[in-house]
């Protein structure tokens, strides 16, 4: 059984009538000049002036967690023993808010506050040291995610330490 050569009759107008529409013509003038438009050679033109073309790679240290950001933040979480010691530096030309630091266990994503030991506010173009007390739970292989507050607001995560691979 081959494929039939002819449309029938009710089709065959419905199909004339569909294509000579101006709103097919329209939709079908549109869409060739669109696709004739996108060369993939070139950039967007129309990108805002000023914004970053990509961020920058991440911090590590074989050691510690390390938070950085675009503003000049920079924070390291190291543990020790039971405890732990926060460094905070500076680099925004504004005052930073007292810092903090919540973890999520990676068993059960159980959010778990790490107390900053007299938390202060840290100065402008200052770096300051904060020793973090440290509860039993999660265990330090248990860490799913450590994430820096400032002024109690989430300021994002810390990179986990990277042994033999920091930069």
């Amino acid at each position: 059984m081959g494929l039939p050569t002819r449309i029938g009759p009710h089709l065959s107008s419905r199909l004339r009538a569909w294509v000579r529409s101006p709103s097919t013509i329209a939709v079908g003038l549109v869409t060739v000049a669109a696709l004739a438009a996108c060369t993939g050679d070139q950039e967007p033109s129309d990108a805002p002036a000023g914004s970053p073309s990509t961020s920058p790679p991440p911090v590590t240290s074989a050691d510690s967690y390390v938070f950085t950001d675009a503003a000049g933040i920079e924070a390291r979480l190291t543990l020790e023993g039971e405890g732990g010691e926060l460094v905070v530096r500076n680099g925004t030309g504004a005052e930073l808010p007292k810092p903090g630091v919540f973890v999520l266990d990676a068993r059960d994503g159980a959010r778990t506050i790490w107390r900053v030991v007299d938390a202060t506010p840290v100065a402008a173009g200052q770096r300051a040291s904060f020793q973090v007390d440290r509860p039993p739970v999660p265990e330090a292989r248990h860490i799913g995610l450590v994430v820096l507050l400032l002024g109690g607001e989430d300021l994002g995560a810390f990179v986990p330490p990277q042994p033999g691979n920091a930069a």
